[in-house]
């Protein structure tokens, strides 16, 4: 943003940056942070830029990044989870430690079985990971994404993902997908 943008916000009353439009921007495949995702706080909206940048390398189009993004509200609510169980998690970038079992970062992704754990704790490298296995289940891209989610995720809890569908659907289209 501007100066002269912000000194006319400024002269209108606006005190801080709360007051100030928000917008996000394309740059190089990826999005410039300017602002909260639809629904999301500005964690939240960090971590999903990742998820959104890693749709779009990928090439899953809106379908594959509103499982995404619902898979990581349901998993985590869209925060970076460590896990004590699996100690290298730690060393890494986290806002929470949790406990389920060898499960971390924002897709609660098995360290048993996702065994780079520097990518299971950074949002586009896992989202990548998400997308990979997604890819797999066929017919992914004409599935309802609550059930695209559970097919990748195989979670005790299976109907959880349809709650985020209408906020991941928002993210996404925001985010240009």
């Amino acid at each position: 943003m501007k100066v002269s943008t912000v000194l006319f916000y400024m002269a209108l009353g606006a005190t801080s940056a709360r007051a100030l439009p928000t917008e996000a921007v394309d740059v190089q495949g990826g999005l410039e942070a300017r602002g909260n995702l639809p629904d999301l706080n500005a964690l939240q909206s960090k971590y999903a830029r990742g998820i959104i940048a890693q749709a779009k390398k990928d090439g899953v189009g809106a379908h594959g990044c509103q499982a995404g993004i619902a898979t990581a509200l349901t998993e985590s609510s869209l925060v970076m989870y460590a896990n004590n169980a699996v100690p290298a998690s730690l060393k890494y970038p986290h806002d929470r430690v949790g406990s389920d079992h060898d499960s971390v970062g924002l897709f609660q992704q098995r360290a048993s079985i996702y065994k780079d754990v520097k990518c299971d704790m950074d949002a586009a490298c896992s989202a990548g990971l998400f997308f990979t296995e997604m890819k797999r289940v066929k017919g992914w891209q004409t599935m309802a994404v609550g059930t695209l989610c559970q097919r990748v995720q195989r979670s005790a809890y299976p109907d959880r993902y349809n709650k985020f569908v209408p906020t991941a659907t928002k993210v996404c289209k925001a985010g240009g997908l």
